[in-house]
């Protein structure tokens, strides 16, 4: 039988019918190394270690590692922070064994409640004469409070409009079929626009309060409260209506209409707020008032005194009321009064 040649001239050529010899080659030890036990390697390695660490015990390194890992760590945040860089997230800094002082505990903040400033009333202090028979200065400031309705007022029209002026620059959506433009000027020039809304339902008044030619920012209108066509009170601080910082609380002008100031085409109102006072003079006390009545405009200046000479608690207008430069009799003597700041 012919013998096949192999292809493959390291292998032995099989015959068919015999069996493959058991080959013993002696290979190259870098070729396929030789494993080494784990077991003695590890065994090693524990024995270096615990060697180390019974070194680093007996020697006292080891109580002095958690304090240089702490200063080191604190250098190191020193540095980040001064380069202006994001902080790294850690979890947390390394434990010293120095004793900590305690960790203080934030607070609450507690926000303060707003209180409410109670209006200072200038307690009213008597005016004493010092000259006979010239003209005394009455300081309002000093001497007076405001009060209410105290005496009789006066009241004032105002004309109406049939379409806004310069002072009505933004107006609000009206509900009336016609509506009444108008301002009340008073003291320093304050000017205040209004707009008086003919609504079936009722008419109401919008007013400027801020003086800033918008009506619709000042709240709501002025409903009728009255039993006429319209009425109510119009309130405004009283130290910057009259110009008087010492003045607390609010100046009340009555505002009305009826048929008669209708038929006019005007508004009328007047200043329901008076000034209460005391006169010292030569001994004797008097109740004295200031009443915005003459020149109605919020200034207690222009229009007199009121001054009850026999002490019935009443204001006789016709001799106890006295206009700017009038002149009256108290225990024989002649005296004038100048009102002032």
């Amino acid at each position: 039988m012919k013998e096949r040649v192999s292809e493959f001239p390291d292998r032995p050529t099989i015959r068919r019918g015999e069996e493959p010899r058991a080959q013993i080659s002696i290979e190259s030890p870098t070729a396929f190394p030789k494993k080494r036990s784990r077991g003695g390697r590890g065994l090693g390695r524990l024995i270096v270690f615990g060697f180390i660490a019974y070194w680093l015990y007996h020697s006292g390194l080891l109580e002095h590692i958690p304090e240089q890992a702490v200063e080191v760590y604190e250098q190191v945040v020193e540095t980040w922070r001064s380069a202006d860089l994001p902080f790294p997230k850690t979890e947390r800094p390394p434990v010293s064994s120095k004793p900590q002082p305690p960790r203080s505990i934030p607070r609450k903040i507690e926000t303060a409640i707003p209180r409410t400033e109670v209006p200072v009333v200038v307690k009213p202090q008597p005016i004493r004469a010092t000259k006979e028979g010239t003209s005394l200065e009455v300081s309002i400031g000093v001497g007076f409070r405001p009060v209410g309705f105290k005496i009789g007022a006066v009241s004032q029209n105002v004309p109406f409009s049939g379409r806004p002026g310069s002072l009505h620059r933004r107006l609000p959506r009206f509900k009336g079929p016609g509506q009444k433009y108008g301002s009340l000027d008073l003291a320093n020039g304050r000017r205040h626009a209004f707009v008086l809304d003919t609504d079936p339902q009722g008419y109401q008044l919008y007013v400027d309060l801020n003086r800033n030619g918008d009506l619709t920012d000042d709240g709501a209108p002025l409903v009728n409260r009255g039993k006429g066509r319209f009425a109510n009170v119009l309130k405004l601080p009283l130290d910057r209506a009259s110009g008087i910082t010492q003045l607390q609380g609010d100046m009340e002008l009555w505002i009305y209409t009826n048929d008669q100031s209708w038929r006019q085409d005007a508004l009328r109102f007047y200043n329901r707020t008076q000034l209460a006072g005391q006169l010292q003079i030569n001994g004797k006390r008097y109740a004295a008032y200031l009443a915005d009545n003459r020149v109605i405009d919020g200034n207690y200046l222009n229009d007199g005194i009121s001054i009850d000479v026999n002490g019935d608690g009443k204001i006789d207008r016709r001799s106890e009321s006295l206009s700017p430069g009038d002149q009256i009799t108290l225990d024989g003597e002649r005296f004038s009064f100048t009102v002032v700041r």
